[in-house]
């Protein structure tokens, strides 16, 4: 009876041992998913038209979460910055005084000011530090501009010629950040510079883009690199 009864328990503590062997593993895997999920790369959907033309509705992209710094799972904020965004840098974000619920939609804009710059619009034009940022009209485009900031180059819509903002220079820790359609964007323009902390990533590529339909794959604009 004895030896029956450390037989079991020799049986048990094996098959305790081989459990073990095949959790853990498998335990480890999905807590590397979930941090390299929240920390290196992660895609998203493009809803509404803030972005046009450089993003449009039914757009899919790559983000970019490991650029500026260290971004933990379930936390809000970046926990370790290494890098400063750019300006021309189009991000994703949690905008400042949002809670609850809100805290769960996730921005995307431009980055067109960093911190200790001085942003300015007038009639419907970029200043940055006094300089007028290069924009021109594209030809047989209606309202769409092309702009020059820094290296980058990208496309903008703007309808309305008599926008304007106030000058205001941009604290230490913060951009500032506006939408490509210049005037269908809700943006620092509306809550102000926009806290470092708060960037969840930069945009890479289009991997994928459909109609508003979803009937029709946008092949043009799949592979464009933000």
């Amino acid at each position: 009876m004895i030896e029956n009864s450390r037989n079991a328990k020799s049986v048990f503590l094996k098959i305790k041992r081989n459990a073990a062997q095949i959790i853990n593993p498998i335990l480890t895997a999905l807590v590397l998913v979930m941090v390299l999920k929240g920390s290196v790369v992660e895609a998203t959907h493009i809803f509404g038209s803030s972005m046009q033309p450089t993003l449009v509705d039914g757009d899919y992209i790559f983000i970019n979460k490991f650029k500026y710094g260290l971004h933990l799972p379930f936390v809000d904020k970046m926990t370790l910055l290494w890098s400063q965004p750019k300006r021309g840098d189009v991000i994703t974000f949690i905008p400042p005084g949002m809670s609850g619920e809100g805290k769960k939609e996730i921005y995307i804009k431009r980055v067109v000011a960093v911190p200790g710059d001085k942003v300015e619009i007038v009639r419907s034009k970029l200043y940055i530090n006094g300089h007028l940022v290069e924009s021109s009209r594209l030809e047989n485009k209606d309202f769409i501009y092309q702009e020059l900031l820094g290296d980058k180059e990208y496309e903008v819509t703007k309808k309305n010629p008599f926008s304007y903002f106030r000058s205001m220079v941009v604290p230490k820790g913060h951009v500032f950040a506006i939408g490509d359609n210049r005037d269908n964007s809700y943006d620092s323009r509306s809550w102000g510079p926009l806290p470092i902390e708060n960037i969840k990533g930069k945009a890479m590529v289009i991997y994928f883009s459909k109609s508003i339909t979803g009937a029709m794959i946008n092949l043009k604009r799949i592979g464009g690199v933000l």
